[in-house]
C-alpha cells in the first residue's frame, strides 16, 4: 500500500473544502457585530443539521444504542478535556473577546477533527475497493466541508487572526481526513463499531459548540430575529449537502 499516497489524497480532500470556507470568511472585511452574529448563527444551523440529518443516522444505523451512547459521552469528555488544555498563558497576545473567539475555534477544529477521521476512512477504504467510488466520495467529502471551515474561520477573523493563519488553520483541519484515509486504506474492513463510536463521538461535540458557544455568542453579540433566520439558512444548507450528496 503506498502509505503517502493516501495521506496526500486525504489531506488534499480534508483540506480543500475547509481551506475553500476560511477563504470566504476572511473575504468579509471589518464584519459588524450583526454581520458576525449572523454568520455564527449560520455556521450553528450547518453543524446542527450535520448532527440531526448526517453524523447520528448514520451512527445508529451501523453501531446502535450502546455504541452511539458510548461515543456520544466519550465525545462530549474530549471536548471538556480540550478546553483543559487550550494553552491560554501562550495566547496571551489575545485578550477579552478575542481569547474566547480564539477558544471557541480552537474547539470547533477539535470537533471537525473527530468528524473528518472517520470520513477520511471512508475514502481511504472506498478507493482500495475502487478508485473511482473513492474519488467520487471524496469531492463529495470537499464540497461537505466548506461551511465547516468558515464556522472554524470566522471566530479566528474575529480575533484578530491575520488572513493567512485563518487559511492555514482550516487547511489544517484536513489531517485528520489524511490520517484516516491510509487507516482506512491499510485496514478495508475496519470495525463499523469504531466509525459509529467516531460519529456519535463528533456529533456530541460539534452540539455542544452549538449550543455552547456559538449560538450564545450569536446572541450576545446582537439580539433580534435575524439570528433566528440564518440559523435556519445554515440548517437548510446542511440539509442539502446532507440529502443531495
Amino acid at each position: 500500500m503506498d502509505i503517502l499516497y493516501y495521506f496526500i489524497t486525504g489531506f488534499i480532500i480534508g483540506g480543500i473544502g475547509t481551506c475553500i470556507g476560511g477563504l470566504f470568511s476572511v473575504m468579509v472585511k471589518n464584519p459588524s457585530d450583526k454581520t458576525v452574529s449572523g454568520m455564527l448563527s449560520f455556521a450553528a444551523g450547518i453543524m446542527l443539521s450535520i448532527i440531526s440529518f448526517d453524523l447520528m443516522p448514520e451512527a445508529y444505523n451501523i453501531g446502535g444504542f450502546f455504541i452511539v451512547t458510548l461515543g456520544l459521552a466519550i465525545g462530549l469528555l474530549i471536548v471538556f478535556i480540550a478546553e483543559k488544555m487550550i494553552p491560554t498563558q501562550k495566547l496571551n497576545r489575545y485578550t477579552g473577546k478575542k481569547l474566547s473567539y480564539v477558544k471557541m475555534s480552537l474547539i470547533i477544529m477539535i470537533s471537525m477533527g473527530l468528524h473528518n477521521f472517520p470520513e477520511g476512512v471512508a475514502v481511504g477504504s472506498s478507493a482500495v475497493y475502487s478508485e473511482n467510488l473513492g474519488l467520487k466520495i471524496g469531492i463529495l467529502i470537499a464540497a461537505h466541508d466548506i461551511p465547516e471551515g468558515m464556522s472554524v474561520g470566522v471566530p479566528l477573523v474575529m480575533a484578530g487572526a491575520s488572513p493567512m493563519s485563518v487559511v492555514l488553520l482550516t487547511l489544517l483541519t484536513g489531517l485528520p481526513t489524511a490520517f484516516g484515509a491510509v487507516f482506512g486504506a491499510a485496514l478495508g474492513g475496519i470495525s463499523k463499531y469504531f466509525i459509529a463510536f467516531c460519529l456519535s463521538a463528533a456529533a456530541s461535540s460539534m452540539l455542544y459548540v452549538s449550543a455552547n458557544e456559538l449560538i450564545p455568542e450569536a446572541n450576545i453579540l446582537h439580539r433580534g430575529k435575524s439570528n433566528a433566520v440564518f440559523l435556519l439558512i445554515g440548517f437548510i444548507c446542511g440539509c442539502y449537502l446532507s440529502f443531495s450528496m
